[in-house]
């Protein structure tokens, strides 16, 4: 039985040309950048040319980019450095109640030592606008975090709107874009940020490593405390192999419009496909702009967590959300901040694609689906526990 792989917002397989180039940098190119000697050196340009690569495809400076050991660094030090270095002029920070769990459990630690943190709710159809971001605002806001694609349902918020309204009035403007840079318009000009997040591994690069744009003249109180790599932002040895695996992934960001082209056209053959086998199915923010790139389906009467199970069984990897609660499935506080019932929450799935999905995939994975439907539908043992 073919294995179909459709869990690609939790990871990307890494591209076979991402994996020469790692090897060749962590066995016959692997001096340390601080060094002096010419393996130092050599290894030091190489970062160099990676960092004006992630620059050039933003619009910003390389001076702008920060390695980091990946998105939840990037987004802690975005967050935590930014909410620090500005705490003289204020002390409130808001974000969406739908980010990832790296924001919210650093701005959970930052509430606990005194930031005052609010949460932003999204409307019904799941987008975060600028009118519930002004209606929080208060003159204390130094910060603002709001991702562009969120990890679980896809659905795409005002960013770039919101982020130039933030700059008119002078609060500074996180945005996560893990899961849009590679697959959306990502640069400075389309969302004008002070700090940027990016993952590696999303874009068929390694694990372990990422980056964090941010504009220049903007304060950020670093984490890690040591010899001054990075510009003193964030001390360490630099992971060389994972940035040269980054370097490898970006230069193989060629076809963005192409793959989203052909991801849109997979994807609503796929949701289509899925709504035929029973009636009650449902696309979670179907009515408003997605990635597409995720699918988050609701499944009426049938637990996810044995849904998943059976997919597993059948060949078929997918989730129920967010891949860093590690273990079990968990309640989606996502889908819970935008309205759902505890019901619904406990029935939907997230199916997610990449360009290397195919058609012939998708034609595979629905045959399965629609056998594991109807033998958990016929089956009231498996429907979703109650609230």
């Amino acid at each position: 039985m073919k294995r179909i792989y459709l869990d690609n917002s939790a990871t990307t397989p890494p591209d076979p040309q991402v994996v020469r180039e790692m090897a060749e940098w962590s066995t016959r190119h692997f001096g340390n950048p601080s060094s002096v000697h010419a393996f130092g050196r050599e290894a030091k340009i190489k970062i160099e040319e990676a960092r004006a690569k992630l620059a050039d495809l933003i619009g910003a400076q390389p001076g702008e980019i920060v390695f980091t050991s990946g998105g939840t660094e990037a987004n802690n030090l975005a967050v935590i450095g930014a909410a620090k270095a500005q705490a003289d002029r204020g002390q409130q920070i808001l974000l969406s109640a739908v980010e990832h769990p790296s924001v919210l459990k650093t701005a959970n630690y930052l509430h606990a030592n005194g930031v005052n943190v609010d949460f932003i709710s999204p409307d019904p159809q799941g987008v975060v606008t600028l009118e519930q971001l002004q209606k929080a605002q208060t003159a204390q806001t130094v910060l603002v975090s709001i991702m562009h694609v969120n990890n679980e349902t896809g659905i795409i918020h005002p960013v770039g709107e919101i982020a130039t309204w933030c700059r008119e009035h002078g609060i500074l403007f996180h945005c996560d874009v893990v899961q849009s840079f590679g697959k959306l318009p990502v640069t400075i000009r389309e969302i004008p940020a002070d700090l940027l997040t990016f993952s590696a591994h999303k874009i068929h690069g390694p694990k372990g490593v990422g980056a964090l744009y941010v504009r220049k003249g903007v304060a950020l109180e670093p984490l890690l405390f040591g010899g001054g790599q990075e510009a003193n932002r964030r001390p360490g040895t630099e992971n060389l192999t994972g940035i040269m695996g980054f370097d490898a992934a970006l230069e193989l960001l060629t076809k963005q419009q192409e793959n989203f082209n052909r991801l849109a056209e997979l994807q609503r053959f796929f949701e289509r496909s899925l709504k035929a086998i029973k009636d009650d199915i449902r696309i979670v923010g179907e009515s408003v702009a997605r990635s597409p790139y995720i699918s988050n389906v609701i499944f009426p009467g049938i637990d996810n967590e044995s849904f998943l199970l059976n997919l597993d069984m059948a060949g078929i990897a997918a989730s129920a959300g967010s891949a860093c609660s590690s273990g079990s499935v968990q309640p989606s506080h996502v889908l819970s901040a935008m309205g759902f019932s505890e019901r619904d929450v406990k029935s939907a799935v997230r199916f997610s694609f990449a360009r290397t999905t195919t058609m012939e995939e998708l034609n595979e994975a629905l045959l399965r689906i629609r056998e594991i439907v109807n033998r958990l539908s016929a089956d009231p043992s498996k429907s979703p526990r109650p609230a």
